[in-house]
């Protein structure tokens, strides 16, 4: 399978993009230093450029292709990497306007819109969180004005909200140490089936691999890592609610694997909903309009809702909200005007 094509480029004729090594990089291996700068890709990815001589030194007029990963960047020299075009076929990039909820010189908050994945990968090339990122912060040819964000955690590709992420490298390590600790507090938004008993309770349940057919299902066994979610009720709507969940561990999966297993399966979730095989029809593009009624909606209602932490830099605490997204705030709606919702 071909790479995906770089998010600083366009399809159509060969480019190189060109970065130069700062003395305190000198001597750097040339798969770290590339790996910093192209986090869409894997260290395998970058490894593999380098094998196929697409990367190459450049100190004045001489230019010396790398020829293996641990070999290490010039001192006074840049790096030039030769761009993979896609393959035949894939689709021009499509405008992607980013809904900025806060922004200074060491921050960035975007509010990911659903179905828009994070990153690059077979089936999605170009409509990614950071081809939009990179496409309006990055210029490479004038160090003074390029801005490299760096996502500090993910979300899934149907999963709207919040995405926070840094411009600066010391604010992405002090942050990046904060979401490692547990520090920074998380709220999603799931709209689910069902109206909760209680107002509000806490999920302590261990999650591991399904090892079933499908590979990224979290399922609730013994032998699993400790997870635990609270949440509590925003509000309830004819057979429905909208509930306010805190993940106080990051396990994949982590709130729709909880709130399915307490009986309350987030609306749209093709995993842990009514029937995980229509996961894998969706894979196939095989969704019947039967199929679609039984999800209610076309993507899992999960948003990511709130961020509250201690700004790296000044010190004071920020608080960023999303608020619900287009569908989901429709589908209570509906549900308001009496509308009828299978389960």
């Amino acid at each position: 399978m071909s790479l995906p094509p770089d998010p600083l480029v366009q399809p159509g004729a060969v480019e190189r993009i060109r970065f130069r090594v700062p003395d305190a990089e000198a001597g750097t291996r040339v798969d770290v230093f590339l790996r910093d700068r192209l986090p869409w890709r894997s260290r395998t990815g970058v490894q593999r450029l380098i094998q196929e001589g697409k990367v190459a030194a450049v100190r004045g007029s001489l230019e010396t292709t790398f020829r293996h990963p641990a070999d290490r960047v010039p001192a006074g020299g840049d790096v030039v990497l030769v761009v993979p075009q896609p393959r035949a076929g894939v689709a021009p990039p499509r405008p992607i306007d980013l809904s900025i909820l806060y922004e200074d010189e060491w921050l960035l908050a975007v509010d990911k819109p659903p179905n828009l994945p994070v990153h690059p990968s077979g089936r999605y090339l170009y409509d990614t969180l950071i081809f939009a990122l990179y496409r309006r912060y990055r210029r490479p040819d004038d160090p003074r004005a390029d801005i490299r964000p760096r996502l500090l955690h993910r979300i899934d590709r149907e999963t709207s909200g919040l995405v926070l992420c840094s411009k600066d490298d010391r604010a992405h390590l002090i942050l990046y140490r904060m979401f490692e600790g547990r520090e920074i507090f998380k709220e999603y938004l799931a709209l689910v089936h069902g109206e909760p008993r209680e107002d509000e309770g806490t999920i302590d349940l261990p999650l591991a691999p399904s090892g079933g057919p499908i590979r990224v299902k979290m399922v609730v066994r013994a032998d699993g890592l400790p997870s635990l979610t609270r949440w509590r009720v925003v509000r309830r709507a004819r057979g429905f609610a909208l509930l306010a969940c805190e993940p106080k561990t990051g396990r994949q999966h982590q709130i729709r694997a909880h709130l399915a297993k307490i009986g309350h399966a987030v609306v749209g979730d093709k995993i842990y909903g009514p029937d995980e095989k229509l996961f894998l029809k969706a894979l196939a593009k095989e969704l019947s309009e039967e199929d679609r009624s039984r999800l209610l909606l076309d993507r899992h209602a999960l948003h990511a809702h709130r961020l509250r932490f201690p700004h790296p830099i000044r010190g004071e605490e920020v608080e960023i909200v999303a608020p619900l997204p287009q569908d989901m705030a429709a589908f209570l709606e509906r549900l308001d005007a009496g509308g009828v919702a299978s389960h």
